[in-house]
């Protein structure tokens, strides 16, 4: 009875791993646009080029680094029983509007919505009972639920670290940086603010396939959005195989 189970819901995890390969296939099949051409485009536009900000930008969490889009993630060292694993504790992201710019000319992006896929990334390693360095202790004093494990029990002869250690993630989209966008243009006459700026809007909506901002080129945005999916593809097929196997050996025995 395993067996047929395994295989069905390999089957089923399978088949949410291919749906969620959707946003890579539309950016792997496409061709850019030149910004000048998408004020009156219909349907989804591609656009590469220079991204900077329209007002402030935002301040990433963990390092404090000006950023027009960022998402984090932090991990933690738990334990249970005699094992020990790495899991998530919290996560977040943000955007906010921005100019993208080619040689041709600029366009507004509302990146609200957006999947972000983000290569700039960086990871600080914090020791439990080590004190955590100044942006990662303002983020836990005002912008996370979570506690600091920089805790201790005084034993008086030696004193033992009691925190966990972790793992703090950051991925940013930073003003001055190269930028890939997928997603739908709307005509904005509001949206002219710089004399290069066209009369558009770049935002999520009906008629694109798929919404996706990245700090990389359109292979590259490709390829992090689909191994993003390799966890569901993968375990689909050993679920696949495995009941496969299960099935066979109960009709041969």
């Amino acid at each position: 009875m395993l067996g047929p189970l395994l295989v069905l819901g390999g089957f089923v995890v399978l088949s949410i791993g291919l749906s969620k390969l959707r946003p890579a296939y539309h950016v792997y099949r496409g061709e850019t646009d030149d910004v000048v051409a998408v004020e009156r485009a219909e349907g989804p536009v591609e656009l590469a080029g220079t991204v900077s900000p329209i007002d402030d930008p935002l301040r990433a969490p963990l390092t404090g680094t000006a950023a027009l889009a960022y998402e984090y993630e932090v991990e933690e060292l738990q334990s249970s029983g005699k094992s020990s694993s790495w899991n998530t504790v919290d996560e977040g992201r943000a955007a906010t509007p921005f100019r993208l710019e080619d040689a041709t000319a600029s366009v507004r992006v509302e990146p609200a919505g957006a999947e972000l896929a983000l290569s700039t990334d960086t990871t600080i390693e914090v020791d439990g009972g080590e004190p955590e360095p100044e942006p990662i202790r303002e983020f836990l004093a005002h912008e996370s639920d979570l506690e600091s494990e920089n805790t201790s029990l005084d034993l008086k002869v030696v004193e033992l670290a009691t925190g966990n250690d972790r793992r703090y993630h950051e991925r940013r989209l930073e003003p001055g940086g190269e930028a890939y966008v997928f997603g739908q243009s709307s005509y904005d006459v509001d949206a002219r603010e710089t004399m290069r700026d066209v009369s558009a809007v770049v935002s999520d909506g009906d008629g694109t396939p798929a919404f996706v901002v990245s700090d990389s080129s359109q292979d590259g945005t490709a390829r992090l959005l689909a191994t993003r999916q390799l966890p569901w593809l993968v375990g689909g097929l050993l679920m696949i195989g495995i009941g496969s196997w299960l099935v066979a050996s109960s009709a041969l025995f």
